[in-house]
């Protein structure tokens, strides 16, 4: 029975698609048996603009997307690396009747599945319903008041028992941004919310994803430090 999470925050741009992607293939690489059997993962989303096939480098049609499985006519999977499979969002149209079909779609998944990845998107009225069936769920967030107040109201609203970890990501290096971290790294102290070190907005990051490449297809060392992030955010949510 696969593993439900939800990678969210009420404000774009705060670099989900990119967590997920990456957090889902290095899933797909990882062995869940003592035969090398590795874990087969999908990622599902609520982006319209379905940014990971391009992080990807797929180039296939959509299909009929979440929807064909909505309606029981089924879609074609995308195969987005070995053993990472995604299914793209081919409407914004939500019908009364999505939520109650999601539910019994994702209950065949879960049997499908190691782990499903959810890409939320605060723009569609989908992220209460993945809410409802994830697990764990990821928090990116900028370091700058509005977002933290944000996320602050977010943990409240997900429940502190689903909250993975927060992700300081596309962050800066100014002393306003230093001066906040460790702001909020106090107050989550008294919530028992564990948070990673920051992800950098830099040129590294840029470079891989302009070559579609994700932090396990470099062995540069220069990438060292984003590893062991990613590390504890895959061990946070296994």
């Amino acid at each position: 029975m696969a593993k439900v999470i939800l990678f969210k925050n009420n404000k774009g741009g705060v670099g989900k698609s990119l967590l997920c992607f990456w957090t889902a293939h290095i899933l797909s690489t990882l062995s869940k048996t003592k035969d090398d059997k590795k874990n087969k993962v999908l990622i599902l989303t609520s982006d319209s603009q379905n940014n990971i096939m391009q992080m990807a480098g797929t180039k296939s049609g959509y299909g009929d997307g979440l929807q064909g499985y909505i309606d029981g006519r089924g879609s074609d999977l995308i195969r987005l690396r070995e053993g990472l499979f995604y299914v793209p969002l081919t409407s914004t149209g939500i019908k009364r009747t999505f939520e109650s079909r999601f539910l019994d779609v994702i209950e065949v998944f879960k049997n499908q599945y190691d782990y499903i990845l959810i890409d939320g998107s605060p723009v569609l009225k989908l992220d209460n319903i993945f809410l409802e069936v994830s697990d764990k769920v990821v928090i990116p967030t900028y370091l700058d008041d509005v977002t933290t107040k944000g996320m602050v109201n977010l943990i409240k609203e997900v429940g502190m028992d689903k909250v993975a970890l927060i992700v300081p990501n596309r962050v800066g290096k100014s002393k306003m941004e230093r001066e906040h971290l460790n702001k909020l790294k106090k107050s989550l102290e008294g919530v028992g919310a564990a948070i990673t070190d920051p992800i950098y907005q830099t040129t590294k990051i840029m470079q891989l994803t302009k070559k579609s490449k994700t932090i396990m297809e470099t062995k540069s060392k220069q990438y060292n430090e984003i590893k062991q992030i990613f590390a504890k955010i895959v061990k946070a949510v296994m």
